[in-house]
């Protein structure tokens, strides 16, 4: 069409006549409009072609960032819509930590927050464009961003689909899976019905459908964000949390000490500072088991040493303040932290509620190569 355009131009023929000539002809409003907009209304004896101020790398930029994050987008709205199933649904049989739940909670209430609001930005940027520039709406960088959105929409739709059947085949079918297989199906079909019209569309008119599902959408996001915050601790209760996390880590430090002081010396320390002293000492002039070289830790949070004592043969004691504790009883994060030494499993239990804990254990002598 851009050819005829461009002899009729040429020819003399008005902007007017041409219009109404290829209207009757059956081509519609924008594509007319976008072919005479692709020459400069001014004199001259030829049409003059306007120049193309799209197509290059700032529109690939500005494309590749927003389908980008609409797969962010995908991704972590599924994944809050996916763990509130999992807290309507219980499975007794999940045993996934639920520290590490929470944590991908944070990572996907992070993200909606951050990447949401600028890929809505960067979609009513793009529209607003389109709506003002007709011809954007050829771009070869779009239309390829899109449909490889929709192929890998449709894949996962296609997938979904056959994951709901096999597992109907296989009688594992329940309330949870059914849950999740429509959330995926939800999130997949909303995807293509969006980009497929968006893609197909021949007017500049406002998309309505497009709105309504972007309006819905925001409202689940804005549904399951608050829903998550509820879940998921304050920064300061985090914090807390984090420095509990480490004050065990630090018990089982303290306790690989006291056995390479045990298997170096063939009894307990009767202080961390005398044992600081004998192993600093011995690992200055002899090669040293792995942790035996290592500065005994002190709280993370006040700097303060921890409280040892030295009990009967070869037990001892160590104490720490703990922030918090891990009252939560299906928290299996901190629950049972376990170690193995000199083939046997030393296990230290976290304590339910904040406060000083002691954890009495018996100190283990070991492969002074290992």
């Amino acid at each position: 069409m851009n050819e005829f355009v461009k002899e009729a131009l040429a020819a003399g023929e008005s902007r007017e006549r041409i219009a109404s000539v290829l209207k009757g002809a059956g081509w519609p409003d924008d594509q007319v409009a976008e072919a005479l907009g692709a020459f400069a209304d001014v004199e001259f004896p030829t049409p003059v072609p306007r120049p193309r101020r799209y197509g290059g790398a700032r529109e690939a930029f500005v494309y590749i960032v927003f389908y980008a994050l609409l797969g962010m987008f995908a991704v972590q709205l599924g994944a809050l819509a996916f763990a509130f199933v999992d807290a309507q649904f219980v499975d007794p049989l999940d045993d996934l930590p639920s520290a590490y739940a929470i944590s991908r909670l944070r990572w996907s209430i992070a993200s909606l927050i951050v990447g949401y609001p600028v890929f809505i930005a960067l979609g009513w940027r793009l529209n607003a464009a389109r709506r003002k520039n007709p011809e954007r709406r050829v771009s070869r960088v779009r239309a390829w961003l899109t449909y490889v959105t929709l192929i890998f929409a449709a894949l996962i739709l296609i997938g979904d689909l056959v994951a709901v059947v096999y597992n109907f085949l296989s009688g594992e079918i329940g309330s949870r899976f059914l849950a999740k297989a429509g959330v995926v199906g939800i999130i997949s079909a909303a995807i293509l019905l969006n980009f497929t019209r968006d893609a197909e569309r021949e007017t500049t008119n406002a998309d309505w459908v497009g709105r309504s599902l972007a309006i819905i959408a925001s409202v689940v996001t804005v549904a399951l964000v608050l829903w998550a915050f509820l879940l998921v601790d304050t920064p300061g209760a985090a914090r807390a949390r984090s420095f509990d996390l480490e004050r065990m880590n630090d018990m089982h430090a303290i306790a690989r000490r006291v056995d390479c002081y045990r298997t170096y010396f063939g009894e307990t320390p009767r202080s961390l500072a005398a044992m600081d002293a004998a192993l600093e000492d011995r690992t200055e002039q002899f090669p040293a088991a792995a942790g035996c070289a290592d500065e005994t830790p002190a709280d993370p949070e006040t700097d303060a040493p921890y409280r040892y004592e030295r009990l009967v043969g070869d037990g001892f004691r160590i104490c720490a303040s703990f922030t918090r504790g891990w009252p939560d009883s299906d928290n299996a994060a901190g629950q049972n932290r376990v170690r193995r030494v000199a083939g046997k499993r030393r296990n230290l239990k976290s304590p339910a509620a904040p406060g000083e804990a002691c954890f009495d254990l018996e100190a283990v002598d070991f492969d002074t190569e290992g």
